[in-house]
């Protein structure tokens, strides 16, 4: 009986907390970008959802994991924490190592294993932030775990009690690529499927025409959602998507100006129609 009121007071205060916006991090910042849906930023290096069913919660994407985010995760919601990742690169599997067990399309599973050692987040870390680093408040502090890595395949639906999310396979940015598809609330979870920038130039990106066609999968199914959830940036209407296909659409067919692109993960080119950019390698076309 102890045990039951105790978990229905940490409950209300948890509900209190987020109402208020007591939920405190040095490193990680949320805001409500749906019904019981929160994004959360990895210091500005990626975006994390947390989504609340009546029964679980799911939290896709675990980050770069050079903090917390187990803990933070568990200050947003009380309820049993289901974690799927949409692919295996380092900002978005980086804190698999904080859970027992996390669900990936197998075919990033070799990647996400390489990128959660210490020495690859940290790696990942200074690439991708200039050097910062979280406080002290922020540092995981508990074990490394021996993560389950359990597949998931197009069509799987996790039901988290009165909410069901659906996988949808979209092969390209890496071959693993999934985006979760929140099917009461037309909300599309897209990892780095539908950034405003998509990079397809780094070592496992699939071809361009490949990555083609999963947009025009998700064109398909438009009217099954409103809004686009990225892996970074903010959030975007679904007609985006229509601006990446003619954006790869010119690249294929030579119509669309081609400019040089540099970053810290390689050099490529890139091209721009409407509100869409892809960085693209010439030679895997």
């Amino acid at each position: 009986m102890k045990r039951k009121l105790f978990f229905s007071l940490c409950l209300i205060f948890g509900a209190l907390n987020i109402a208020c916006g007591q939920v405190q991090s040095a490193w990680f910042s949320y805001k409500e970008v749906g019904p019981k849906v929160w994004q959360i930023s990895d210091n500005g290096a990626d975006n994390m959802y947390l989504i609340e069913g009546s029964d679980s919660s799911m939290l896709i994407d675990d980050g770069l994991g050079v903090a917390d985010i187990l803990s933070f995760a568990r200050k947003l919601t009380s309820k049993p924490l289901v974690i799927v990742i949409t692919h295996g690169h380092p900002d978005h599997a980086g804190s698999d190592y904080q859970f027992d067990k996390v669900y990936i399309q197998p075919a990033d599973s070799m990647a996400a294993r390489g990128y959660n050692k210490a020495e690859a987040r940290s790696g990942s870390s200074s690439s991708m932030l200039g050097g910062r680093t979280p406080a002290a408040g922020d540092l995981y502090k508990g074990r490394i775990l021996n993560t389950r890595l359990i597949p998931i395949h197009e069509g799987r639906i996790f039901d988290l009690g009165g909410r069901k999310i659906e996988v949808i396979e979209t092969p390209g940015h890496t071959p693993g690529e999934i985006c979760l598809l929140d099917i009461s609330n037309k909300l599309l979870f897209t990892g780095d499927n539908n950034n405003g920038l998509v990079w397809l130039f780094l070592n496992n990106c699939l071809p361009l025409h490949q990555y083609l066609a999963s947009l025009q999968k998700q064109l398909n199914r438009i009217n099954e959602f409103t809004t686009i959830l990225p892996g970074h940036g903010a959030p975007m209407p679904s007609d985006f998507i229509n601006d990446q296909v003619a954006c790869v659409k010119g690249i294929l067919d030579g119509s669309l100006d081609r400019k040089p692109y540099q970053s810290f993960a390689g050099n490529a080119m890139v091209c721009t129609f409407g509100r869409a950019s892809v960085a693209f390698n010439p030679d895997n076309l």
